[in-house]
């Protein structure tokens, strides 16, 4: 029997299949490169990354390891080359930061949010001049001061822009999809990826720990939320994205009154950073 990899010819004999060959990567341009990225890219595996947390998740990092190999062998370079303020204050000074603070049962707490947009350029290492430029929306919060909000904004941010980019996949069900209120929360560890942490979105429990209603907001409560949206210099397409973007929901009436009063504080908060 001939090998799975050969051929009969006419005349009987068996020829061997011509392997595949990688193309010349400096004859591809940057966006046929990112096909054989993604070609190469292996699925991801989640991991326990904290005695404290008892589900799985993908770091920034762990996608740094299966990315970077791609990005070498295939020659293509990114880079983060600016940050652009979406917030200002009334005599124009960019405004990165704010804070509210957040009543929980174990004492008030200072929340950072640092919000932004960032610009990556990608680039093809054997031509220069072939690159490409991409802005992403990144915000995040976290109580240990407003260097740990921007790392886990960034991070955050380019991470699930990657699992996006390379069509990377997580393996099981993301667990940013699901409620973890029940969960221990642990004490960040600094490295600015703050996935199933402060950028979660999650549904919050009550002061009795009860969960709260899942009753939709009223035409009211929404109004409210997005007169204090435009006091802040926010449009409603910008209020909604970051909903999208702190809770996972496409839906603003869909927040509890837990997440519909974080926000408003976040929003109250902005407007008196602005003044």
């Amino acid at each position: 029997m001939a090998a799975a990899n050969s051929t009969k010819t006419a005349a009987g004999k068996t020829a061997e299949t011509p392997k595949e060959t990688k193309p010349d990567r400096t004859t591809l341009t940057l966006q046929q490169k990112f096909v054989e990225i993604r070609k190469a890219i292996p699925a991801i595996q989640q991991q326990a990354h904290s005695d404290g947390v008892k589900y799985k998740f993908a770091k920034i990092y762990d996608v740094y390891k299966l990315m970077a190999p791609a990005l070498n062998e295939w020659g293509v370079n990114f880079d983060i080359t600016e940050e652009t303020a979406t917030r200002h204050a009334e005599n124009g000074d960019e405004i990165y930061y704010s804070n509210f603070v957040q009543h929980t049962r174990s004492g008030d707490r200072v929340v950072w949010i640092y919000e932004a947009e960032l610009t990556i350029r990608w680039t093809n290492a054997d031509n220069p001049d072939d690159c490409m430029d991409v802005t992403l929306h990144a915000i995040g919060t976290n109580d240990s001061g407003p260097d740990k909000a921007k790392g886990s904004a960034w991070t955050y941010c380019l991470k699930y822009y990657f699992f996006e980019k390379f069509n990377i996949d997580q393996g099981d069900d993301d667990p940013d999809n699901y409620d973890h209120a029940t969960e221990p929360q642990t004490a960040q560890n600094g490295s600015g990826d703050n996935t199933g942490a402060n950028n979660r979105p999650s549904n919050q429990k009550g002061s009795h720990g009860q969960k709260q209603s899942s009753q939709r907001l009223s035409e009211a409560q929404l109004n409210r939320m997005y007169r204090k949206a435009e006091d802040a210099g926010m449009t409603r397409e910008q209020t909604d994205a970051r909903i999208l973007q702190c809770y996972g929901l496409q839906n603003p009436a869909e927040l509890t009154r837990q997440q519909y009063d974080g926000i408003c504080e976040q929003l109250d908060a902005s407007v008196k950073g602005g003044h």
